[in-house]
């Protein structure tokens, strides 16, 4: 246990230096995207897509970012709006992670 403990903290402080760069650099659209990419990382693949079971809530997304829960509201809309993301039941689809990948790296100006 205290094994297991120590890697995941391990790993969330490996993490951090990224995190930071994205909550002062990017905007909460990035910010958003870049969250969905993270937890799509360990989310079974579909080809080009990706589930994340079950989905965050609105609320989850926008605490993981520090944002609130509308701004996250309007951005899910709209990535669902251009066929990104679907909500299935209580699982949230990422339709295409290359392009969503690529919208991160155009915000990190890459």
């Amino acid at each position: 246990m205290a094994l297991a403990t120590l890697r995941h903290v391990t790993a969330d402080v490996r993490r951090l230096p990224e995190r930071g760069f994205e909550f002062s650099t990017l905007a909460v659209r990035n910010s958003i995207h870049a969250e969905l990419l993270r937890l799509a990382g360990a989310a079974p693949k579909e080809g080009g897509a990706a589930v994340l079971s079950p989905g965050p809530s609105l609320s989850e997304i926008a605490n993981r970012i520090s944002t609130h829960r509308e701004a996250a509201s309007r951005e899910i809309s709209r990535l669902a709006s251009i066929g990104l993301l679907r909500r299935e039941g209580a699982n949230l689809k990422i339709t295409d992670l290359e392009k969503l990948a690529g919208l991160v790296h155009e915000a990190e100006g890459g």
